[in-house]
């Protein structure tokens, strides 16, 4: 798991801990796992999208300033909020999302970067029915403070305004 994220290092850890065999050899509070797991969860999702932007406008990822990761945060505060409230629901449903992230992004062989977005697109899609991916696109596309971050990034000419993010949404 070396080239693996480190929130998916930790969302495995949680899983580790919350499992049957894990807690006959180790006390933990469960309700805080699961708490570090949800936020696990969510900086994994914002770091993918930092990752598509970065590929996106070939872009080194620490070239992305920490005022792009602080918009990020407000831009999907909505989503995430949802998020939680989805998971209050039904709360078997931080495991089931934390599985498949962990089990897609450590697959040995078959690791690419289309079939984990496939995944997290399917992700907002499924359990979150956030249908409307373009939605989220438009927002970061609109954002002035996300495109002076973007802008303030990028070593050569900016796209024109019209293909930005179009390529992003599809990917």
């Amino acid at each position: 798991m070396s080239n693996v994220s480190p929130y998916t290092r930790v969302i495995a850890d949680c899983l580790h801990s919350l499992s049957d065999e894990k807690q006959d050899d180790f006390v933990c509070d469960t309700k805080q796992v699961i708490q570090l797991l949800i936020n696990m969860l969510q900086g994994r999702m914002l770091e993918h999208i930092k990752q598509r932007v970065s590929s996106y406008y070939k872009i080194e990822q620490e070239a992305l300033n920490e005022e792009f990761s602080v918009c990020l945060i407000e831009v999907f505060a909505e989503i995430f909020g949802l998020f939680r409230n989805k998971f209050e629901e039904t709360p078997w449903l931080v495991n089931e999302i934390a599985r498949r992230i962990v089990e897609a992004e450590t697959r040995n062989g078959s690791k690419t970067e289309r079939s984990i977005n496939q995944m997290y697109l399917s992700i907002f899609c499924k359990y979150f029915e956030y249908k409307n991916i373009e939605k989220i696109i438009s927002t970061l596309q609109t954002d002035p403070r996300i495109q002076r971050a973007i802008i303030s990034a990028i070593p050569s000419a900016v796209p024109p305004k019209s293909q930005q993010f179009t390529t992003f949404a599809r990917n």
